[in-house]
């Protein structure tokens, strides 16, 4: 499949993340366009596409997929506009006392997407890439990697659905009707793996960063997650089994974002550049973790 080339005089840039810009047409109010950074392959973008397109198909709520697309020097695609669309992050923000409902939504959602069997000729385990990430970072002392890396070994070969990113503001609502969003990350595993992104970050994450990624302060975001699983996992959230368990995920989740937060220019990037390595990793596997640099 061949990039088809478009005019970005058309289009009109409304925000920016880590990885790319997003853009509105100038005349057309029905798509919208994402443009990744110019460090993004083609085959990579291509392979997001793709992937988007196979999660539409599956039934999965989320935008559209329409085409392809390059402006000469970045890919990206031309999806479907969700017109009227507020984040969960952002409705929380501005009404707090929403907070549990909506992470209760989130929660429902997410066991909904879990249930469901992924195509592996289609999609890549979530573990095996997180696992090929780590095994490559130069960051990591090799005492912590081997251990991530055990964790890693220790999860069942499943085949679950996995989002990659559940967060609340990767979660939308327009005209009553829920979304998903950023489904770069899409893929199977563990559950867990999903449901961990945010226990390292509700735990150590800086307010600056989750006010930036999640429109929350680590008060918040910890409400968030505990009232989410809560409704997840009824009356397992609180067990020794699972709480050790998630321990260990939230650390191989933590270990991946040491590994992704060079290359996303988030605010997290230059909170980090003035700090020492140690306290990098630190911020993001946790006190729990021993060693020496």
């Amino acid at each position: 499949m061949n990039a088809k080339t478009i005019d970005l005089q058309e289009w009109e840039a409304f925000g920016g993340g880590g990885f790319g810009t997003s853009y509105y047409h100038k005349t057309d109010d029905s798509v919208m366009l994402k443009l990744n950074k110019p460090s993004v392959s083609e085959d990579a973008a291509r392979k997001e596409f793709l992937h988007s397109k196979a999660v539409y198909d599956m039934g999965i709520p989320s935008a559209e997929p329409h085409e392809f697309v390059t402006d000469g020097e970045r890919f990206g695609m031309i999806v479907q506009r969700i017109q009227g669309k507020e984040s969960f992050g952002r409705i929380i923000a501005d009404h707090p006392e929403r907070l549990e409902e909506l992470a209760g939504m989130t929660a429902d959602y997410a066991k909904a997407l879990h249930g469901m069997p992924c195509d592996t000729e289609v999609f890549d385990s979530v573990p095996l890439r997180i696992r090929k990430l780590i095994a490559a970072n130069n960051i990591i002392p090799d005492n912590i990697k081997a251990r991530l890396l055990g964790y890693i070994d220790e999860l069942e070969p499943v085949t679950t659905c996995l989002h990659g990113d559940i967060n609340p503001c990767n979660i939308i609502i327009a005209q009553g009707k829920v979304y998903w969003i950023d489904l770069g990350d899409f893929g199977y595993g563990d559950p867990l793996l999903d449901f961990c992104i945010l226990a390292h970050m509700h735990h150590l994450g800086p307010n600056p960063v989750l006010r930036n990624l999640f429109h929350m302060d680590r008060k918040a975001l910890k409400l968030f997650y505990e009232a989410m699983g809560r409704q997840y996992f009824g009356h397992r959230w609180n067990t020794p089994e699972l709480k050790e368990k998630m321990e260990h995920i939230s650390q191989i989740m933590a270990g991946r974002a040491i590994c992704i937060w060079p290359s996303a220019y988030h605010i997290n990037l230059p909170y980090l550049q003035g700090k020492k390595v140690k306290t990098a990793i630190s911020l993001f596997i946790g006190d729990r973790i021993k060693f020496k640099m």
